[in-house]
């Protein structure tokens, strides 16, 4: 497709035909587009000072955005280090874990635990420490070994148990051994469409990494900057109820945060790592440097400042928390659907995951049932995701969507009701 503009939740193509964006763009867009407060943000920048070499000096932009993202990040984040994308911030990330063990005095420490289904970035140490197989599978002689623990996905769970009685089994497989880092999705989307960890497993998995020496890394480049209600998921489910009533994952703090897309809200690319103070600390002296030419951009920065503004000042995220309710009822309306086989989500990001029958078998994947419930969502005007292998094997199909937090229930509605539609023509098609 070839676009030519766009304007709120709408993009229009080269033909003149309008789609409502149901995925944010790249899954970024999380302010919708044209907002002229962000155009004029990127203008002034870009007339005072529209680049400053990170390895030399620092601008004003940059500086003043990462004060007011610690600030809005809190406790224990005291430090932030800005890159171009969430693949790069993937890798900074694991040099710090390195640098982190060999001033700890466990240079030997090299693996990084991840997590099946779980996907981090395209460079080559992000799609290193990627469980999710069909991005990984192109690449596979240039990584390493693929030693991907069992994710916390509920309904196809390794060992068939049911939660609350399952006692958090993934995560106490996951971690069998010391590993320099953990990583993960906090709500993994592209490889697993959006199933949310249960009450307890951030708890489970904070204690795991602190007992072995490891650091944690939420790797919030989807789920981040609103996505959720929050403005990391970890917050967010950290105020969930647990079986037992309490907030199990309240005091489930990650030592590093990765961020990316919805930072910049598509308008110019902004990502990086938030570092715990403890972390700082421990890294002693030397410390952890890190430049790359566009990190720190002052056009990026000052475009992160007005989202950081969008999204706490003018209630954006309240409205994501305020009309999640009527979202998820209207998404879990498609749970009669023929072919679906589970709906899941939070906030504005949510999974449809399609099977053959209630068992879960998948569908075939020549049959590529995903792919076209998307084709049959843009003939209707709608932009959804479309992804698979959730069921291993290249199975398991998937369809995402996450709409611009300023989605009003007007196009809500119209995104739900093209993907009933597309779900019906598609799925009585293949199984006739």
């Amino acid at each position: 497709m070839l676009f030519t503009r766009a304007e709120g939740v709408h993009i229009w193509a080269e033909d003149g035909r309008r789609y409502l964006d149901a995925t944010s763009g790249a899954f970024a867009a999380q302010l919708g587009y044209s907002r002229p407060d962000l155009v004029r943000a990127m203008t002034d920048a870009a007339s005072r000072l529209p680049h400053a070499r990170p390895s030399l000096a620092d601008s004003d932009e940059a500086a003043a955005y990462r004060r007011e993202l610690l600030a809005r990040a809190g406790a224990p984040y005291t430090r932030a280090i800005l890159t171009s994308s969430g693949s790069e911030a993937v890798d900074v990330a694991l040099k710090i874990a390195h640098r982190y063990q060999v001033a700890s005095g466990h240079p030997e420490r090299h693996r990084v635990l991840s997590l099946a289904g779980h996907y981090h970035g395209q460079t080559l140490a992000a799609l290193d420490v990627t469980g999710w197989a069909p991005r990984r599978a192109p690449y596979e002689a240039l990584l390493g070994p693929a030693r991907s623990g069992p994710a916390p996905y509920c309904r196809r769970c390794f060992r068939s148990l049911a939660y609350p009685e399952c006692r958090l089994a993934c995560a106490d497989a996951a971690v069998d051994e010391p590993p320099a880092a953990a990583i993960v999705e906090t709500v993994p989307a592209a490889g697993l469409g959006a199933p949310v960890p249960p009450p307890g497993w951030l708890a489970r998995l904070r204690t795991l990494c602190h007992g072995a020496g490891a650091l944690w890394i939420a790797d919030e480049v989807l789920t981040g900057f609103g996505r959720t209600g929050d403005l990391f998921a970890w917050k967010r489910l950290g105020r969930r109820p647990g079986a037992a009533g309490g907030a199990p994952d309240a005091d489930a703090v990650p030592d590093l945060v990765v961020f990316g897309k919805g930072a910049g809200a598509g308008y110019a690319p902004l990502a990086g790592v938030l570092v715990a103070e403890r972390v700082v600390r421990d890294l002693g002296p030397e410390g952890f440097a890190h430049q790359q030419t566009y990190g720190g951009n002052p056009i990026a920065a000052a475009v992160g400042r007005g989202v950081l503004r969008a999204l706490f000042d003018e209630g954006v995220m309240a409205g994501v928390l305020e009309r999640e309710p009527s979202l998820e009822a209207r998404m879990r309306s498609l749970e009669g659907e023929a072919g679906v086989f589970d709906v899941r989500g939070v906030g504005y990001l949510w999974g449809v995951e399609l099977a053959q029958d209630s068992t879960g078998t998948p569908f075939a994947r020549e049959k590529d049932v995903s792919g076209r419930v998307r084709e049959a969502c843009r003939e209707r005007g709608v932009l959804v995701h479309a992804s698979h292998g959730c069921a291993g094997d290249d199975r398991g199909d998937l369809v995402l969507v996450a709409p611009p937090l300023v989605s009003d229930e007007a196009a809500l509605t119209e995104m739900v009701e093209a993907l009933r539609a597309a779900l019906r023509g598609v799925v009585a098609t293949v199984e006739a």
